[in-house]
Parts: structure tokens; C-alpha cells; sequence
């Protein structure tokens, strides 16, 4: 069978899906296989195992998440920070649309427990450590891409960079993970709360 770019997307959202109905440990290629409304056996074709298929779907939290970020222009550095941390707290239908032809129903939702689930199973598993440090880095690489560009447009205070963007970045990974796994519903407004007071503490203006 030819390499369908197209066919591996869907696997791969399919995946998405998948995975944050049944967690890492219950997943399997027969549940991912259901979502997709294929025969599962179609995956093997394009993944040789499930790891492999989740270590691929990770490009999609970089490019949902990051994007081309690093190639735009900072213009409005504090409306941007607080925009970034939005997108990854409460992503929009549009926002995972862009990425995804048919998201989860319950995007925020699907978007912290597929967060957990593989940022935990890298805890046991090198290569899955290896690709979460990839995208942490994304992260946190757009994080001070943006506070440096309000630095040097005078909107910012001149801050370690480096240290900011990882105080925002352990922030945002804190509300995910509290998010989904504690009864705090409001676990992401709180490390938004958080984050505006850092935002606050470095402008120039605020």
C-alpha cells in the first residue's frame, strides 16, 4: 500500500480520540481502529505499533499548539503571551479544527487527559521522553520568543528570558495536569490568574 499522507493524518486524529477515551494503558489498535471506522488492521500499514503511533501524534500538539509562532513578528507581546496560554488551556473548536478534520466533542477536555496520558507514560519510556522534552522545548521556545519580543519592543521589562519562559511554561503544564486530574474545574483559570500576574509583573506599563 502506497504511503497515504492523508490516511495517516486520520490514524493519527483517530488516535487523539481514542486515547482520551481509554488512557495509554487500555488503548489498543482495535479501539483506535473503531474510531477510525476501519479495519485496524489498516494501522500497521502506516504504524508498526501503537507507541509508534503516539510518538507520531505528537507532532500534532507542536503543530497545533506552536505552529509557525516563531516565524511571526511580536507586535502586541502581552496580548500575544496571554493569547498563547489561552490556546493551550482552553483550545478553541477552530483552533484544533485547523490541525484536525474532526476533533473530540469535549476539546479541552480530550486536549488535558491526552496531555497526562503521554507526558506520564514517558515517565517508563525513553523514546516517549525523548519526543515530550521535543515538544516541552517547542513550548517553551515560543514562550520566550514572545517575551523577548516584548522586551526589545519596550514592552517588557528586560527579564531573563529563559527563566520567565520556563516559570509560564511549568504554569501551563500545572493547570493541564491539575485539570484533569483533580475535581478543580477551575485548575486552568487558576494558572491563568498566575500567569497574568507574571505578564503584570514584567510589563513595562502594568
Amino acid at each position: 500500500m502506497s504511503d497515504n499522507p492523508g490516511t495517516k493524518q486520520r490514524i493519527r486524529e483517530a488516535a487523539f480520540r481514542a486515547l482520551s477515551e481509554h488512557g495509554y494503558a487500555d488503548l489498543t489498535i482495535k479501539d483506535i481502529g473503531e474510531e477510525l471506522g476501519q479495519n485496524p488492521s489498516i494501522i500497521y500499514h502506516y504504524f508498526d505499533s501503537k507507541d509508534e503511533l503516539l510518538l507520531s501524534m505528537l507532532d500534532d500538539f507542536v503543530e497545533i499548539f506552536v505552529g509557525r509562532r516563531l516565524e511571526q513578528p511580536v507586535t502586541d507581546a502581552k496580548a500575544e503571551l496571554r493569547a498563547f496560554v489561552d490556546q493551550i488551556l482552553h483550545p478553541s473548536a477552530a483552533q484544533i479544527e485547523a490541525a484536525m478534520h474532526a476533533p473530540p466533542t469535549d476539546i479541552e477536555t480530550a486536549v488535558a487527559r491526552v496531555f497526562v496520558e503521554l507526558w506520564a507514560h514517558a515517565t517508563w519510556d525513553d523514546a516517549f521522553r525523548e519526543e515530550t522534552t521535543r515538544v516541552d522545548g517547542r513550548m517553551r521556545d515560543a514562550l520566550a520568543y514572545v517575551i523577548e519580543g516584548g522586551i526589545e519592543n519596550g514592552e517588557f521589562r528586560p527579564v531573563d528570558v529563559e527563566l520567565t519562559a520556563t516559570h509560564v511554561h511549568f504554569l501551563v503544564k500545572q493547570g493541564l495536569h491539575t485539570r484533569s486530574t483533580t475535581n478543580w474545574d477551575d485548575a486552568a483559570e487558576r494558572a491563568q490568574h498566575l500567569i497574568d500576574g507574571i505578564v503584570a509583573d514584567i510589563s513595562v506599563n502594568d
